[in-house]
């Protein structure tokens, strides 16, 4: 049975999508779901982040590309001096989201909570936001540990059991090795297996359902 036919899922940072909702994401593809993913924050740029150069930004991201079979969609960024994206939320970045969103019929899209712990999660939330505004469909925002230990905004309404991609998923967490160390990986693992008591499984994703619209 097919819930969804194109989803669209946007994270701000690569692995964001692997943290929130890969294993959700590696369910619906096998239900036959056509997914796309958005990276609101170029990280080809000359210097991605602080704590990754651009070489192990590439090799890392390339190799969960691979595992999901999905080529990831990077957003234009204006740069810093030293070569740091900028990501902002004004009205080029939502004109960008619009083109982004307006190239398939998506029945579902998610994205950050605006509560996450990380500047670019909620500006990536407050682009999409503004660039859905006519939009029809489903509207779920995602958990990425460990940036939403602090959220006091999200709110699950939706839990996926991913029991059978739960492997698929920490798989994916680990191709960013400069970042998720054991412990880490550990941690992701247990808030599956937490959020996986509302459906009395193993494992699950939760995720805040923002709005829905029946056509």
């Amino acid at each position: 049975m097919t819930l969804y036919k194109n989803i669209l899922a946007i994270g701000a940072h690569p692995d964001d999508i692997e943290l929130g909702c890969s294993g959700t994401l590696k369910k619906f593809m096998a239900q036959g779901a056509h997914v796309d993913i958005v990276i609101a924050r170029d990280d080809n740029a000359p210097k991605p982040s602080v704590q990754r150069s651009r070489e192990t930004t590439l090799s890392e991201y390339q190799a969960s590309q691979e595992m999901l079979e999905i080529e990831f969609v990077f957003m234009n960024n204006p740069l810093t001096d030293d070569g740091r994206p900028i990501l902002e939320w004004n009205n080029t970045n939502i004109e960008q989201m619009d083109r982004l969103i307006a190239r398939k019929d998506y029945d579902l899209i998610i994205t950050h909570s605006p509560g996450d712990h990380h500047n670019d999660h909620v500006n990536t939330y407050r682009i999409v936001n503004s660039s859905l505004r006519r939009y029809q469909g489903e509207f779920w925002l995602m958990e990425c540990c460990p940036y939403a230990n602090k959220n006091q905004q999200f709110t699950p309404t939706v839990f996926v059991d991913i029991s059978d991609y739960i492997e698929d998923k920490i798989n994916l967490v680990a191709c960013y090795g400069s970042y998720f160390n054991d412990t880490l990986l550990h941690n992701i693992k247990n808030l599956a297996g937490y959020r996986g008591q509302m459906l009395n499984v193993d494992y699950a994703e939760a995720f805040e359902l923002r709005w829905k619209t029946i056509k």
